[in-house]
């Protein structure tokens, strides 16, 4: 993530007040909090978000919050607004705006905080029923839907999914409050088996529009290998999400998994089913969607042609 150096620290090795503030000036050095600095190197949105949250814990009491929290445990969040860090603090007033940070006034039981990055935050459930409960659905089924994630093949460092009898403990210790009907809903619409927040989106465009309701990971074996299906559609009709990151880092890991899509398609498509491939140009398109599954989902009795 990068070594966050106090200012302290760049003074007692020889930085004077005016050296800090030029460096800060020509992007030598980036500020991701007041006092604190970093040495400049390339980094996407969400790594300096995440170094800004960091560095604003370092000082503050309560634990990260809402996006914030999400971003240190890597749980996606729809339509993130990075210009502030969010902290939730354990009393019953006073909360809002103080400069970059946004501070929630609400009930913090034990069982709702961890330690991550070095820094107090809030859990993985407790973090997902914050986001649910700022009223958007969409947000709190991805949300939801990434934590509870049944992973096929999970890795050492991949976090165990939360079963939905821990969400729900979660929930009542949070109490009554605006936006609890939305956490209700989207609890029992999110599932164990989206492998991304692409596919959580695209499965409640679906939802929104009334098209036939997909099913999830259906596994294939075929030619001697075994392929699972982002979304089947009827018994014939299979629709793929290509999201970022799906095909790796590296120039060779891209090449090396494009090529495995390329013979896990044909093998579909050998096996009689129709293929409809899309990413997040479409799910960003209103409409787009249901406009690319409509034609197929007609031609295979799912739809009224109406």
């Amino acid at each position: 993530m990068g070594e966050i150096m106090p200012r302290a620290h760049l003074r007692s090795i020889g930085w004077s007040s005016n050296q800090i503030t030029k460096a800060v000036r020509n992007q030598t050095l980036i500020r991701p909090a007041p006092g604190s600095y970093l040495e400049a190197e390339p980094r996407d949105a969400e790594e300096l978000y995440r170094l800004k949250v960091v560095a604003t814990m370092r000082r503050r009491a309560g634990a990260a919050s809402h996006q914030s929290a999400a971003a240190l445990h890597d749980v996606p969040w729809f339509e993130p607004d990075r210009s502030r860090v969010h902290i939730t603090v354990d009393r019953p007033q006073g909360g809002g705006t103080r400069g970059k940070v946004f501070l929630h006034p609400r009930p913090l039981p034990s069982e709702d905080v961890v330690e991550v990055a070095g820094v107090v935050a809030t859990s993985r459930a407790r973090t997902s029923l914050d986001g649910a409960m700022t009223g958007n659905l969409v947000r709190a089924v991805i949300g939801f839907d990434a934590i509870r994630l049944v992973r096929r093949y999970p890795r050492p460092e991949d976090p165990d999914p939360i079963p939905l009898a821990e969400i729900e403990a979660c929930r009542e210790r949070m109490g009554r409050r605006r936006g609890c009907d939305i956490a209700r809903k989207a609890l029992a619409l999110s599932v164990e088996r989206s492998e991304s927040a692409g596919e959580s989106w695209a499965r409640m465009q679906m939802l929104a529009w009334g098209l036939p309701t997909p099913d999830l990971q259906v596994r294939y074996d075929l030619d001697g290998s075994t392929y699972y299906s982002d979304f089947t559609l009827g018994e014939a009709l299979i629709a793929e999400f290509d999201g970022k990151g799906k095909y790796g880092d590296t120039d060779e890991e891209k090449a090396d998994a494009l090529e495995r899509e390329k013979t896990r398609q044909e093998a579909f498509e050998r096996a009689g089913f129709e293929v409809i491939r899309f990413g997040w140009p479409v799910l960003k398109r209103d409409g787009a969607l249901r406009a690319l599954l409509t034609p197929s989902l007609r031609r295979h009795g799912l739809l009224d042609s109406g």
